[in-house]
C-alpha cells in the first residue's frame, strides 16, 4: 500500500510538474497570440492607410485625367478655329495678291498712258507756232 501511495504521490508529482508546464506553455502561447494580435492590427492599420492612399491616388489620377481630357478638348477646339482663322488669311492673302497685281497692272498701264499723254504733249508745244526748241536757246 505504500509502495501505491509513492506511485501515486509520483505521479501527482508529475501531473503538478506537466500542469505547470502546460501553465508556462498557455502563458507563452498567450503571449505570442498578444503579440500576433498586435502585429495583425498593426498590419491592418497599415493596409487602411494604404488603401485610403490608393483610393486617393485613384481619385487625383481620374481628376488629372478628366482635366487632360478637357484640355485636349480646348486645344482641339483651338486648333480647329486656328486653322479656319490661317485658312481665311491665306484666303485674304490670296485675293489682296491679286488685288496688287491689278492695280500694278493698272499703275503701268496709268504710266504708260501717262508717257504717251506727256509725249503728245511735248510733241503738240514743239509743233505750235513760236515754240522754242532747245537748241535755239
Amino acid at each position: 500500500m505504500l509502495q501505491d501511495l509513492d506511485q501515486v504521490a509520483a505521479r501527482v508529482g508529475q501531473v503538478v510538474q506537466l500542469s505547470r508546464s502546460l501553465m508556462a506553455e498557455r502563458q507563452s502561447i498567450a503571449t505570442r497570440l498578444e503579440l500576433a494580435e498586435k502585429a495583425r492590427d498593426s498590419y491592418r492599420d497599415q493596409f487602411q492607410a494604404r488603401e485610403d492612399e490608393f483610393k486617393n491616388i485613384m481619385q487625383r489620377l481620374d481628376n488629372h485625367e478628366q482635366e487632360v481630357g478637357e484640355i485636349r478638348a480646348k486645344a482641339e477646339h483651338e486648333n480647329v478655329r486656328l486653322k479656319s482663322e490661317l485658312e481665311s488669311a491665306q484666303q485674304e492673302i490670296a485675293r489682296l495678291q491679286i488685288d496688287l497685281a491689278k492695280a500694278q497692272s493698272e499703275l503701268a498701264a496709268f504710266r504708260e498712258g501717262a508717257m504717251k499723254a506727256r509725249d503728245r504733249v511735248e510733241h503738240v508745244l514743239a509743233n505750235l507756232p513760236g515754240a522754242v526748241t532747245e537748241g535755239a536757246k
